[in-house]
C-alpha cells in the first residue's frame, strides 16, 4: 500500500468514527415547560388525585435509528406544596403528612434502566419522600418526537413505606388509604 492509499484509509476511517460517534452519543435533556405529576390514591371518602406542573430535572439518554436505546442518568425534582388537589384543606393535610416545611421537595434519581420493548422501559430509583429514601420501580415510556422526547411513567408505593402516616380529616372519619400511584408524563428537551 502506498503512501496515498494508507493516508485516505486512515482519513475514511477517522471520518467514519466520528460520525458513529455523533450519531450514538449521548445526550442530555431537561424537563421542558407544563410537566405533569399525579399522585392518585383513595380515602374512605372518595378517590383523589393531587397534581404538580412545576417539575425540574435532566436526563442523559442515546437516541439511535427513532428510539432511546440507553437511560444513562436522570434526577427529577419537585415542591411538595406545588401539588394541588382542588380542595385547600385537603392539600394542607397533604402538606403537613408529608412534613413540607422540613422537607419541601420530592426527589427521584434513576438508578438503572432496562429496555422491556418498543418504547417501554422498566427503571428503578431513589425516591425520596418527607426525608426518607426508597428504592422505587417505575414502569416507563420514552417516544422520540423530533429533537425532543414525551416520556410517561408509574409507580406504586405505600406512604408507610416512607414513614408518613395516611392523612385523616374531620376528626379521623375519613382516611386515606396507604397505596398511591404516581404518574408522570412530560417532555425532555435537549440542552444545547
Amino acid at each position: 500500500m502506498n503512501y496515498f492509499t494508507k493516508t485516505a484509509a486512515l482519513l475514511l476511517i477517522a471520518v467514519f468514527a466520528i460520525g458513529s460517534n455523533r450519531s450514538f452519543s449521548q445526550q442530555a435533556y431537561a424537563i421542558g415547560p407544563d410537566p405533569e405529576m399525579k399522585v392518585s390514591g383513595t380515602s374512605t371518602l372518595h378517590d383523589w388525585d393531587m397534581v404538580s406542573e412545576e417539575a425540574t430535572g435532566e436526563a442523559t439518554l442515546r437516541v439511535s435509528a427513532g428510539k432511546v436505546t440507553t437511560i444513562q442518568s436522570a434526577q427529577i425534582s419537585m415542591h411538595v406544596t406545588s401539588l394541588k388537589s382542588g380542595k385547600g384543606q385537603m392539600d394542607n393535610n397533604a402538606y403537613k403528612a408529608l412534613n413540607a416545611s422540613e422537607y419541601p421537595e420530592i426527589t427521584f434519581e434513576l438508578l438503572e434502566a432496562n429496555q422491556d420493548g418498543g418504547n417501554d422501559w422498566k427503571a428503578s430509583g431513589r425516591l425520596q419522600i418527607a426525608g426518607e429514601t426508597r428504592t422505587v420501580p417505575f414502569q416507563l415510556q420514552l417516544s422520540p418526537e423530533d429533537e425532543s422526547i414525551s416520556l410517561s411513567g408509574t409507580a406504586e408505593i405505600k406512604l408507610t413505606d416512607f414513614s408518613v402516616d395516611p392523612p385523616t380529616a374531620v376528626f379521623g372519619t375519613i382516611k386515606t388509604g396507604d397505596e398511591l400511584t404516581l404518574h408522570l408524563k412530560m417532555k425532555l428537551n435537549p440542552i444545547n
